[in-house]
């Protein structure tokens, strides 16, 4: 009963996205949002400070790539990823992807070089570099996989009569100008 009239007409509407690829997301969006975690509360327990400006630039940006890992996670595991209806979801987490990740490696360094070398603080930035490599590993593994590929063109099947489908099944009749 392999009867080519009785295959299946179109194509089903899942999401294309390999199970595998939304794994390594979910676990690289989990490391994000512990190391910066991390980083915001062991720069959140450091006392005092003679030059601040890097303390409170690294509190912004690990607080803040903390609350993005968050929602990205939300969006990731929940249904919530299927009903988004925004056609550039990749290229926007693409995006947010490297910013807080280059964000994340400026204030790092930012702090390091601007507070004193108390074991707390370096704990802290080391926490910030690692956050920040993994915001750039996601990011490296996102170009890799062809994350940011268009959607495919749609494809023309062939239908029983040979012609592609979407083609007309007889060609128009045209009327003879003359009249």
């Amino acid at each position: 009963m392999a009867d080519p009239a009785y295959q299946p007409t179109t194509e089903p509407m899942e999401n294309k996205t390999p199970k595998a690829w939304c794994t390594v997301q979910v676990v690289y969006k989990v490391c994000q949002l512990l190391l910066s975690l991390v980083a915001f509360i062991c720069e959140e327990v450091i006392t005092q400070c003679e030059t601040c400006s890097g303390l409170y630039i690294f509190e912004f940006v690990s607080c803040s790539a903390f609350l993005i890992s968050l929602l990205m996670l939300v969006v990731y595991i929940t249904p919530l990823q299927k009903k988004i209806n925004i056609p550039s979801f990749k290229k926007v987490d693409f995006w947010i992807t490297f910013a807080t990740g280059v964000s994340f490696f400026i204030a790092s360094i930012v702090f390091i070089a601007t507070i004193e070398l108390t074991a707390l603080a370096q704990v802290s930035v080391a926490f910030g570099f690692f956050a920040s490599f993994a915001f750039l590993g996601e990011l490296y593994s996102m170009w890799k996989n062809d994350y940011l590929q268009r959607k495919d063109q749609p494809k023309k099947t062939p239908n029983a009569n040979g012609g592609a489908e979407g083609q007309p099944l007889n060609h128009p009749v045209q009327e003879n100008p003359q009249n």
